[in-house]
């Protein structure tokens, strides 16, 4: 799975949401909008991480003069010699990290649940939340035709049938439930 920054609001949103729903956490009705922002912080981080060695990844490839075909390879080498962990690792990484913060923070009062259950409900929320994101990149790929993938004519095509898609997806959108 791939966390895609237009994303990162409402998952965030929906973690707070959900885990002081359920009860697992306790966030003060005050301290909703920051303990949102500390979750926000961390996938964010991770994103500035992801994209650092995305650009490494294509400066190498640059200059090793190697071909696209090779970039997830390429990319994969260069994030495990980081320490950057990618995928449903990366994931993980970042649910570790949101469960540390509300160990400390300011705006989490109280953690009622295990490690573990929470753990199980963040990836949920991650799933859902990302694999309609990858839904929307297999609608975007099926709508451009005879365009090489990789060229800057794919790339301009896509964006604008992403932004087709989501901006249709709007319309129709029902907002998430405020506290």
């Amino acid at each position: 799975m791939r966390i895609y920054r237009s994303q990162v609001p409402r998952l965030a949103e929906a973690i707070i949401q959900t885990l002081v729903r359920e009860d697992d956490i306790e966030v003060d009705e005050r301290n909703v909008p920051e303990a949102i922002l500390d979750v926000r912080s961390i996938m964010e981080e991770y994103l500035r991480r992801e994209s650092r060695v995305v650009q490494e990844t294509r400066d190498l490839m640059h200059e090793r003069q190697i071909t696209y075909d090779q970039f997830g390879k390429v990319k994969s080498q260069l994030a495990e010699s980081r320490g950057h962990l990618t995928g449903d690792d990366g994931i993980r990484w970042i649910i570790g990290q949101i469960l540390e913060a509300f160990m400390i923070s300011h705006h989490v009062e109280e953690v009622f649940s295990e490690d573990y259950a929470m753990r199980k409900k963040m990836m949920a929320l991650f799933r859902k939340h990302l694999i309609e994101e990858a839904d929307l990149d297999k609608e975007a790929r099926q709508r451009i035709k005879n365009v090489r993938e990789g060229t800057a004519e794919w790339e301009m095509e896509y964006k604008k049938a992403l932004e087709e898609i989501k901006r249709k997806m709007h319309e129709h959108e029902v907002p998430l439930p405020a506290f």
